[in-house]
Parts: C-alpha cells; structure tokens; sequence
C-alpha cells in the first residue's frame, strides 16, 4: 500500500479509502471486523462513513458507524487509521429528500458520529448533500464554525456540484484559509450513460469534465465513491464479453451483470476501456478492477478512490491497486486506449 498525504493536511492516508456503507446491512458485525481486520494488515487505514449509513433499512438505525465504533474501541485503534464521516443527508422517512443543512440539523448529525464512533473530533467531515437555496458561504462559515470549536479538523463536500465547490474555495481564500480539502462524487473509469445512474437518486453528483477541470486548476483531491463501477469491466470479463474497436463481438453469460448496471455502463466508450484493459492484464498480470483503480490515482491530481466491499475476495481485489504505480501513459499511449478524462457520461 502506498501512502500520501492529503493536500494542505497532515493526514497522511493510504491511497485506497474503504467504505463501510455495508456494514450492518450487507454484512454483519463478525464480518465487517473481519474486512477492517484485513484491511489495516493490508497497510490500509483511510475509512469512509456516514451518520445516514443504514438508516434507510427500517430498524436498523445508524449502524455502519456503530459497528465501526465499536471496532475502533474493541481493537483500540483510534491511533491506527483516518476517519471520515457525513452529514446533512435527506431523511428517508421524509418526503421530497428535503436537505438539512441548518446548523441545528448538522450538529445533531455531527455529535451523534462522535458518540458512536467514540472520537473527540472528526479527522475529515463531508456536508453529504448539498442545499442550493442556501448560500454556499453560509455552509463554509458553519463549518469553520465547528473547526474552531474542535468538533472537526478538516472537510470537503459530497454530491455538490463543481460551480458550488469553486465558490467555496474562492470565498475560503478570499478570507486567507485553506479547504475545501476535497470533492467526493461519483467517478470511476466507467462511462455512466446519461439518465442511467444504477442509484436513481437525483441528489447523487457525477464527475464531469467541468469537475475534473476544476480539479486541474486548484488541485483540490477527489475522494470519489463508487470507484469500480459496481465491478463493471470484471464482470464483463466473467460474462464472456469480447469487444473490438469498441464494438460488442460477442456476449457469453451475463448473468453476474444486472439489468441496471449493463443499462447503465454498456457503451462504445467502455468498451474501448474494457479491450486496453485486457490487453494492460495481459502484459502486467493484474485485475481489471486493480488495472482501473489504477487509473483512476494515476490522474494529475490526488485522488483517493473509495470502495466497498462484500467479503474478503473482494478486499483482495481492492487492496491489489495500492501498490500499484502507474504513469497516465500506459493507459493512454496506445492505440486503442481511451481518453484522459472519464466525465461520467458516454463520450
């Protein structure tokens, strides 16, 4: 596992995030002790989660921080790892996904993460939706707010589209301070075509190149969610997919892709990705899925893919693109291959 420290930070991460959205859930406490076990053995120690974890399954309340807590106090690892968490998120027993982002509605997000997890202070705190009848100013002076009183060290934002992101880095360096410290959208190689997102929650943000421009400019990290497309391209490999110049030849079992996510990610675009690919396993010995992580880090800015996981195979395959160092070049210069920015949509 490679090792970098975020930008303007002293939080030095592994450059592979893990995502606990299944804790409590999909997975159950022995097994979600088991994957953070392996994880930190595998040199990880950046964990993503959120106060809305788990709360839209009736009866299961906050549990993906539960478990978490718990762990960090059974293994006394509060010394051992990074921890980030959201708030803000909609209700799920409300209707029309109203955002609370009133300081009232925040602070009580904010101090139910720290009773369950068990901290004094948040190490990176993400607004997890965004409220754009609110000025974005507003939401950095509520922040700085709760930087000043101890509660969080740094923060950035999640679902928030890039104009809103720009002007929060504008108006932090018009007043002389650093941040937003990162940007946390969906992003990975996968090209999603438009309207056919796998999650059809509208408050969800894609990358686009808009962002992945402002994040040239000011060299603010991404912290992308949903880094491996659902597993996308190995998926297209165990189905038997064949492609060529980025035409579907042949489709064998497509039975381990769903519905959603062939409607979602099936384009010329991704076939392209998914033939360079191939032929990057076939030279270097490496997973799709680590081949693409890969790619991902390898961008000209930091990025810190997050990603979650239903077993230890699977961790496996996560874990084997933390140690992989790849220059944009190899996935770029060869004929075939495809562009340098993934945009979210279909080229």
């Amino acid at each position: 596992m490679r090792y970098r420290i975020i930008k303007d930070t002293d939080l030095e991460v592994s450059n592979l995030c893990l995502g606990t959205a299944p804790f409590g859930e999909k997975l159950s406490r022995e097994e979600s002790f088991e994957i953070l076990d392996a994880f930190v053995r595998g040199g990880g120690n950046f964990l993503d989660t959120a106060n809305i974890y788990c709360k839209w399954a009736p009866g299961l309340g906050n549990c993906s921080e539960e478990i978490l807590g718990e762990w960090l106090r059974v293994r006394g690892a509060y010394r051992d790892v990074t921890i980030a968490t959201k708030g803000g998120h909609y209700l799920f027993d409300e209707p029309g996904r109203r955002p609370r982002l009133a300081e009232r509605e925040l602070r009580r997000d904010l101090e139910e993460s720290l009773r369950t997890l068990g901290l004094e202070t948040i190490d990176f705190y993400w607004l997890h939706r965004d409220d754009e009848t609110r000025p974005v100013e507003e939401l950095v002076d509520l922040l700085e707010k709760l930087r000043g009183e101890g509660k969080i060290r740094y923060y950035g934002f999640s679902n928030y589209k890039p104009r809103r992101a720009a002007r929060a880095a504008e108006y932090l360096a018009s007043r002389g301070l650093k941040g937003p410290w990162a940007i946390s959208n969906q992003w990975s190689m996968a090209s999603v075509n438009p309207g056919k997102n796998t999650n059809p929650d509208p408050t969800l943000e894609e990358f686009t190149q808009e962002e992945y421009e402002l994040h040239l400019r000011t060299q603010i990290p991404a912290i992308p969610y949903s880094s491996t497309a659902m597993g996308f391209f190995e998926k297209l490999k165990k189905a038997g997919v064949a492609a060529r110049g980025g035409g579907l030849v042949c489709v064998g079992d497509r039975q381990s892709i769903s519905p959603s996510l062939w409607e979602a990610c099936y384009n010329e675009d991704n076939l392209k990705k998914y033939e360079a690919l191939l032929r990057l396993q076939e030279q270097t010995g490496h997973s799709l899925q680590a081949l693409s992580l890969a790619w991902l880090i390898s961008r000209p800015f930091q990025v810190f893919p997050v990603g979650g996981v239903r077993n230890l195979r699977q961790l496996e395959g996560f874990l084997e693109a933390g140690d992989l160092e790849m220059r944009p070049e190899e996935f770029d210069s060869r004929e075939g291959t495809f562009s340098d920015v993934c945009t979210g949509e279909a080229y």
